[in-house]
C-alpha cells in the first residue's frame, strides 16, 4: 500500500513531538489513510482512545501483586476486553486494505500466539503515543477528515 506525502509528514511530525519514535511507522500510517481516506475518523479516534486505556491498565496491571481479589480480577477482564476491542477496531481500520496489507496485518496481530500479542502490546503503544500527541495537538486530528489526506 502507497502511503501518502501527507501522511508521511504527519508520522514526522508526530515523532518529532513525542517522547519516542512511533516503532510501528508503516502500519500506523496504514491506519492514517484508511480512517483519513475514507472518512473513518470516529473509527482512528475510537482506536486510539482504546490503545491509550489498554496502556492505562497494563500499567496499573504490572505494579500490581497477582492475587484472587475481586479487584485484580476486574482489572484483568476489563483488559482483556478492551484489547480485544482494539483488535477489532484495527480489523476495521485495515479492511479495506489491498489484500497484501491485509495479510501483513493478519499475521502479525490477529493469529492467536504469544508474538502477535506482543506486536499489538507494541502498537497499542505507538497509538497511545498518537493520542497524547492529538491531546496536545487538536488542529491535526482535524486534518485526518480533510478530503485529500492521502494526496
Amino acid at each position: 500500500m502507497g502511503i501518502s506525502e501527507n501522511t508521511k509528514t504527519l508520522i514526522e511530525e508526530i515523532n518529532d513531538k513525542t517522547q519516542k519514535p512511533l516503532k510501528n511507522i508503516y502500519e500506523v500510517s496504514v491506519i492514517i489513510e484508511n480512517t483519513g481516506n475514507e472518512n473513518k475518523a470516529g473509527l482512528f479516534k475510537d482506536l486510539i482512545f482504546t490503545a491509550k486505556y489498554v496502556k492505562g491498565l497494563k500499567k496499573v496491571l504490572s505494579g500490581q501483586v497477582v492475587n484472587k481479589d475481586d479487584f485484580m480480577e476486574r482489572m484483568f477482564e476489563e483488559f482483556n476486553k478492551n484489547v480485544l476491542k482494539f483488535s477489532e477496531y484495527l480489523k476495521d481500520s485495515v479492511e479495506s486494505s489491498d489484500e497484501k496489507t491485509k495479510t501483513h496485518f493478519s499475521r502479525k496481530y490477529f493469529e492467536l500466539n504469544h508474538e502477535c500479542l506482543l506486536n499489538t502490546m507494541e502498537l497499542i503503544e505507538d497509538l497511545s503515543m498518537c493520542k497524547e500527541f492529538f491531546n496536545a495537538n487538536p488542529g491535526y486530528l482535524d486534518r485526518l477528515q480533510e478530503p485529500g489526506i492521502r494526496s
